[in-house]
C-alpha cells in the first residue's frame, strides 16, 4: 500500500474520533423527539441546576411525576425492568421480569427458584456399585447446597418382573424401597426447608 493512502486513512479516522470525542456526554441531537431527563448523581452539589443542566448519566425518556424515571430501555439491562428507589429484586423477581419480557439467555433461561423442589429418595453411597438401570441423582438447593444423591430409574431402562412383564415405574422415576437392587441400605434422604 502507498504511503499517501495509509496516511489518508490514519486522518479518516482521527477526524472520525475527534468528532465522536467533541461531543459533550450529555448532548442530545435536536432531532430527538422525547424529553430528557439525567440521573442526578451528585444532588448536594448541584441543588440549584435545572435537572437537565445536573451532571449525571446517560439520558433516559422522562418519567410521569409519579414515577422515577427508568435507568434505560435496553431489554438486556436488568436494570430496564426495576425502578431506582424499588426493593432489591429476587432472584425470582428477577428471572420472571426476564422472562416476561421475551429474554430467555443468560438469567432468563433458568426457571425462578422454587419451581423445581428436591427430590427426596433413597441415598446411594458413593461405593455402592448400581447395577444397569439405576443412577444417582445429584442435586443442589436453589441456596447452591449440594445434597446427597438419591437412586433414581434410568430414563432409558424398562424393569420387568421375574416372567419379564414390564413394571410401572414412578412418574418422576425415584426408585421406591420396594423396587431397590439387592444389597442397598434403605435409608430416605429427606430434604429440609431453607
Amino acid at each position: 500500500m502507498r504511503p499517501w493512502a495509509v496516511l489518508a486513512v490514519i486522518a479518516v479516522v482521527a477526524g472520525a474520533v475527534w468528532f465522536v470525542l467533541a461531543r459533550s456526554p450529555g448532548q442530545v441531537p435536536e432531532t430527538a423527539t422525547s424529553p430528557v431527563v439525567v440521573a442526578d448523581a451528585t444532588s448536594a452539589t448541584t441543588e440549584g441546576l435545572p435537572q437537565s443542566a445536573r451532571p449525571g448519566t446517560a439520558a433516559t425518556p422522562a418519567a410521569t411525576p409519579d414515577q422515577a424515571p427508568m435507568p434505560g430501555n435496553d431489554p438486556q439491562d436488568l436494570a430496564a425492568y426495576f425502578r431506582p428507589g424499588d426493593p432489591e429484586p429476587t432472584g425470582a423477581e428477577l428471572i420472571t421480569a426476564l422472562q416476561e419480557a421475551g429474554v430467555r439467555t443468560g438469567l432468563g433461561a433458568f426457571n425462578p427458584p422454587g419451581t423445581s423442589p428436591p427430590l427426596e429418595g433413597l441415598a446411594v453411597p458413593e461405593d455402592f456399585r448400581l447395577p444397569d438401570g439405576y443412577v444417582r441423582h445429584h442435586q443442589v438447593t436453589d441456596e447452591g447446597v449440594p445434597l446427597e444423591p438419591i437412586l433414581m430409574f434410568s430414563p432409558d431402562f424398562v424393569l420387568l418382573d421375574a416372567k419379564g412383564r414390564p413394571i410401572a415405574t414412578p412418574a418422576n422415576r425415584v426408585v421406591p424401597p420396594e423396587l431397590a437392587p439387592p444389597g442397598l441400605p434403605l435409608r430416605w434422604v429427606r430434604v429440609g426447608k431453607p
